[in-house]
Parts: C-alpha cells; sequence; structure tokens
C-alpha cells in the first residue's frame, strides 16, 4: 500500500501547510508546473512542530523522480489515500529515494 495525491490535494495541503507556519513547503517555483497524477508519498515520519506531533512526508513530484518534503497533520496524512501497487510500481516509487535532509 503507498498513499497518493492528485494536484488538487497536494496544492490544498501545501496551502494548509503554509498557513500553520510548518517548516517544509513547497514554495510557488517549487510546485510542479505540470500535473502528473498521482503524487505518491514514498516515505514519511513522525515528528514534533511547535510542540505537536506532525508528519513529514516524501512526495515525488514528476515521473523522472523528484522529490521533496511536505509537513502535515496527522490528521491530513491519515485522510491521504491508499492504494494497491504491484512489486515493480513499488520499486519504481522507491527508487526516487527521499530529498536532501530537510534544514
Amino acid at each position: 500500500m503507498m498513499k497518493k495525491l492528485d494536484y488538487a490535494m497536494l496544492v490544498r495541503l501545501n496551502e494548509s501547510s503554509i498557513r500553520a507556519g510548518r517548516r517544509q513547503n513547497l514554495s510557488p517555483e517549487r510546485m510542479p508546473d505540470k500535473i502528473h497524477e498521482p503524487y505518491r508519498v514514498n516515505f514519511h515520519m513522525a515528528h514534533k512542530w511547535d510542540g505537536q506531533q506532525d508528519i513529514r512526508m516524501s512526495v515525488i513530484l514528476t515521473p523522472r523522480g523528484k522529490t521533496v518534503w511536505l509537513d502535515v497533520s496527522p490528521e491530513e496524512f491519515a485522510a491521504i489515500p491508499e492504494f494497491e501497487l504491484s512489486e515493480v510500481e513499488w520499486e519504481v516509487a522507491m527508487c526516487p529515494g527521499t530529498p536532501p535532509e530537510a534544514p
């Protein structure tokens, strides 16, 4: 199972992250210029932000494997749909790895 977002959900989560003042979100120049759906979440980890639980996730933005970090609330993360993958699809989604360590 892997989580996936459509473009509208990516935009909503990013805007929510910016409004909340979370550290990792996509600036306008980092938003995809073309829609390549679905956007898969190939890694996530729980961390503390402003004294509260938060989720930092790695999102694959392009078919060539460009990844970015995006911080979301645990509730937002739980609402992202999951889907089944074949072994080959899973390997393709995992190959890009994660973005460089967040500052």
